[in-house]
């Protein structure tokens, strides 16, 4: 009980430290703009056009996400055992396991907080559709919630801030709200401007997609912690960004290679490029991508866990 307790205590902190940097706030609207500029970029191709809308959406927030996981669980324990500041907490004492696994789970809740407001731009995005050569007139009203949705979520923060608060402690919360409130309501509205269910435009396979891409992102995140243990920030991103290109490759190069064994095959987790052929998603192989994508969260957190242990702090 008492060590639940020193958890729930360490991963509400890491939470609250997660959401304070600047650039939180600048890869949160970075995400939010590469997505909300897809239906731009996806006009260019030659049929398939809101396929492709997705592909680059989904693109985006694996890149972003990646960044964000990096530097944040870099700075969430890195930081602290180069200043030396986690003796505070060792000196409790605070058993190493659960100090990694808080940390974790603080960095956890961050992502997703910034994966709620990528993820209601996205469905804005699939609500508005590519941009054609002529205006349509029913995506006046999606561009205007969408708009009203970002504005009234940096106004928030923007009051917060004048108040004393941290401005992207507010930022991340607000955008994950207001965007997700815009989202529905945009859904809700058909083109002909009758009230409908938010579901008959946006198929399940999408929710699936990006259901995925959030835990590659969170598979990232755990190696970046990991990595953060023994490397400095430079090192443990170029050991993510690693992983995440040998992971790729692993699942379509590198399969039978020995090196392949020894990383893992995040292509599991990402379905766009079937998605695209017009493929589907069942639910038994989403919930074995689940399960292996937690179970190799756990691997990455244990070795993490047997580093930070053999780690002199003092």
């Amino acid at each position: 009980m008492e060590n639940r307790k020193t958890l729930l205590l360490i991963a509400r902190s890491a939470f609250t430290e997660a959401l304070r940097p600047s650039f939180h706030a600048v890869l949160l609207l970075t995400g939010i703009g590469l997505i909300a500029v897809s239906p731009v970029l996806s006009s260019f191709a030659l049929g398939d056009e809101n396929r492709l809308l997705v592909d680059i959406s989904l693109s985006s927030m694996l890149a972003v996400g990646l960044f964000l996981g990096g530097f944040t669980a870099a700075s969430s324990l890195g930081d602290e055992i180069r200043r030396r500041t986690v003796m505070v907490l060792l000196s409790k004492p605070v058993p190493r396991w659960i100090l990694l696994s808080g940390k974790f789970l603080g960095i956890a809740g961050a992502l997703t907080l910034a994966q709620l407001s990528w993820v209601a731009t996205l469905l804005l995005a699939i609500r508005h559709r590519t941009i054609h050569s002529r205006f349509i007139a029913d995506e006046i009203p999606v561009l205007l919630i969408a708009s009203m949705g970002l504005l009234l979520a940096l106004l928030f923060a923007t009051l917060q801030h004048r108040r004393g608060r941290n401005f992207p402690a507010a930022l991340s919360p607000a955008c994950a709200l207001l965007l997700n409130i815009a989202a529905w309501v945009s859904l809700s509205l058909s083109p002909e401007g009758a009230w409908i269910s938010p579901l008959q435009q946006v198929s399940t396979n999408i929710f699936a997609a990006m259901l995925l891409v959030h835990l590659a992102v969170l598979v990232l995140s755990a190696i970046a912690l990991t990595a953060s243990t023994r490397l400095p920030t430079p090192a443990t991103l170029a050991v993510t960004v690693g992983t995440l290109f040998s992971g790729i490759l692993a699942g379509s190069w590198g399969v039978g290679e020995t090196w392949s064994r020894f990383v893992p095959d995040l292509q599991r987790l990402w379905i766009s490029d079937g998605l695209i052929r017009g493929g589907d998603v069942s639910m038994a192989s989403l919930m074995w991508a689940c399960v292996w994508g937690l179970l190799t969260i756990l691997g990455m957190l244990g070795l993490g866990v047997a580093l930070f242990e053999r780690r002199d702090v003092g």
